[in-house]
Parts: structure tokens; sequence; C-alpha cells
């Protein structure tokens, strides 16, 4: 046993230690050199850069770990095809601050993390899961409340950049939209989003999920739930709705079923639904945003993408 978790700890050091990457170059005798390389967290997460396909490749749809930065409570995601490490998100940690968190100034555990994926460096999945875990009962469906957030246009794959002269991280999301948070508190200072504090009620039933709201000029798409994948249409026998954000030109938000946006089959074999989306373009969620809420959106249709078949 005591072997077992010796090498259970060595596996989860040498995930979150900083990659060497090797590279071949040649000397002036013309003969081969291998170097190691020391992979930047911080500099691939501050990389401008457009999706790499549309769609995710099933072998990597959920292929990810996780790495620690040099900046406490930023964590980056990675995998590693091809045998290269590549940044597929990472994720911003509140464990304690005056405004938004302050029982995590009290006590340990009560926290709000902001997740920013992109798996597979594609187009397809690019979205921002916040959860409030207050830490109140121990169990998890009864302590986490989520919200994902989903930006269109999807123009550019997120990224973040750390200011230290102004003591911020600056975070561009898919819509080319900043979001600031303070380097110190992790709370939003500013740009394309704002939050307010968690909500500790001890009723799971009356507590509210992450207050997180997007006020830029595109679309965004928002749905939140308890203890459950909040992409799902219908949870414990209730009807779930998503919420569509056009702040730029609508002062009301639009609701509609999650089962317009993503799918609700099951996988093969289990009774989870996929809740892949939907629609292969920008364009097509468009389109039923128009038809279902009666929106025009003829002014973001310029340049979003098409999802492709993914490939494996």
């Amino acid at each position: 046993m005591r072997k077992l978790a010796i090498t259970g700890f060595a596996l989860l050091v040498a995930a979150c230690a900083p990659m060497q990457q090797t590279t071949v170059s040649e000397n002036n005798s013309g003969t081969s050199v291998r170097k190691a390389q020391r992979f930047d967290s911080i500099s691939e997460l501050a990389e401008d850069a457009t999706p790499e396909r549309d769609g995710i490749r099933p072998s990597y749809r959920y292929d990810r770990s996780i790495g620690a930065t040099s900046i406490d409570g930023l964590r980056y995601f990675f995998y590693e095809p091809g045998g290269e490490r590549e940044v597929v998100g990472f994720s911003v940690l509140n464990d304690g601050s005056g405004k938004v968190n302050p029982v995590g100034l009290k006590r340990k555990g009560a926290r709000r993390e902001y997740a920013f994926h992109f798996a597979d460096r594609a187009r397809e999945n690019i979205y921002l899961a916040v959860n409030d875990d207050v830490k109140l009962s121990g169990r998890f469906s009864h302590d986490n409340m989520f919200r994902e957030l989903h930006f269109f246009p999807r123009r550019q794959l997120p990224s973040m950049e750390v200011d230290h002269g102004k003591g911020v991280l600056e975070v561009t999301l898919p819509t080319g939209e900043e979001v600031l948070f303070d380097q110190d508190s992790m709370e939003v200072v500013g740009g394309a989003l704002r939050e307010g504090p968690i909500d500790f009620n001890r009723s799971r039933h009356h507590r509210r999920n992450p207050e997180v709201r997007y006020q830029g000029q595109f679309l965004a798409i928002t749905v939140a739930q308890r203890g459950e994948a909040p992409r799902r249409a219908k949870v414990w026998g209730q009807r779930k709705f998503a919420e569509v954000h056009y702040p730029a030109k609508y002062k009301k938000a639009c609701k509609l079923s999650p089962g317009h946006i993503w799918d609700q089959k099951p996988k093969p074999g289990d009774n989870d639904p996929k809740l892949t989306m939907l629609h292969k373009s920008d364009e097509e969620l468009f389109a039923i945003v128009e038809r279902r809420c009666g929106w025009d959106l003829s002014a973001l249709k310029g340049d979003s993408a098409q999802i492709a078949e993914a490939v494996r």
C-alpha cells in the first residue's frame, strides 16, 4: 500500500511539474544536439490563437490533465498529442476574498473557480465553467453550484496574460473581449463579466447558482444547476432553461430549452445524455436563437466559422 501511495504521489508531481520539451539543433561541427526546453505555462497561456480545428476528435474529447503555474490560484489544463504538451484550458481559483468569498478567509474549502475549457484546441466546445463550492454539508450534490457561459462568435481560443504592473490577470474570451481578475483576490474587477458574492445560504434549495453575468457586445448562453450537468434539459424531473444574453441590443434575456442547443440523447451504453453541441456552426446556432427569441443577430454573423465533422 505504501509503495502504491508513493507511486501515485510521484505521478501527481510529474503532472504538475514544468515539462521538459526536447528540440534538435546543430552545433558548429554539424552534429545534431538534443536540448530540453522548459514548458513555460504562463507564456503558453498568453498566446493568442485561433482554434486549430472545428470539431473535437473523439479520442481527445475528454483528454485533459492539470498542471500548476507559478501564480497561486492559477492552473492550466493540457494534453500531449504526439508527445508534446499543449494547453487546452486554464482555471482561476478564489479560495477567499473580501467581497466575493469572505467565508473562505475564515475557513478552508469555500471557493469559486473559473475554468476556461477548449478541448482538443477545437472550436466546438469552448466555454467557461464557474463552480461555487460552499463546503457546508460535505455532499457534492448539495454544496456545488454550477454555471456555464458559452460565448459567440467563437473567434479564438481563450487566453490569459499576467500584468504584474497593474496586478491583474487579463483573460481574453472567444469573442476577443477582455475580463480582468485581480491577481491577489482573484475577483473579477473589469471587462465583459461581472460577478456577485457566493451565496452561502444553508438551504440548498434556496441557494443561488454562481452570480456571474455577461455584459459584453456579443452573445452569451448560460445554463446553471446545483450538483448536476447544467446543460441538461431536465433535472430531477424538472424542466430547465438556458438564458441567451445579447446585452448590446436586448435588455432582457431570452429563455429556451437546453435541448435546442445540446444533444440530450444518451451516450452509447449509458443513461447520461451526450450534451454535445447540436449545431455545426455559429450561424446555425444564431438561426435557432433568432427563431426562438425573435431577435435580430445579423450584426454577429460576419465571421463565425463552420464546425466540421471531427475525424480521429
